[in-house]
């Protein structure tokens, strides 16, 4: 469970880092330029087109918000009921 959350976690830092990037190429140059999984270096042999336009931010938020939600911590909370005492005044 801890080693899903530390993934979901690092999933989740990475997705913002690149929109963080994203932000910053566009405050520069006036131009949305999404980090795409094309500009990755070592990616771009073998792998269909539609696959190196896609954005890296998007689904690495997404990605590390599902691991979290999926490995949250359950609690096992017990319900314990007070016995009152029986008999005698109130």
């Amino acid at each position: 469970m801890i080693v899903c959350r530390i993934f979901g976690w690092v999933l989740l830092v990475a997705g913002f880092s690149a929109l963080l990037r994203d932000g910053l190429v566009w405050f520069d140059t006036g131009r949305w330029v999404p980090l795409a999984i094309g500009d990755l270096r070592g990616w771009s042999e073998g792998v269909p087109e539609l696959v190196l336009l896609l954005s890296v931010a998007p689904p690495l938020i997404v990605l590390g918000s599902v691991a979290l939600v999926l490995c949250r911590r359950r609690t096992a909370r017990r319900r314990r009921f007070r016995r009152r005492p029986s008999g005698g005044l109130r």
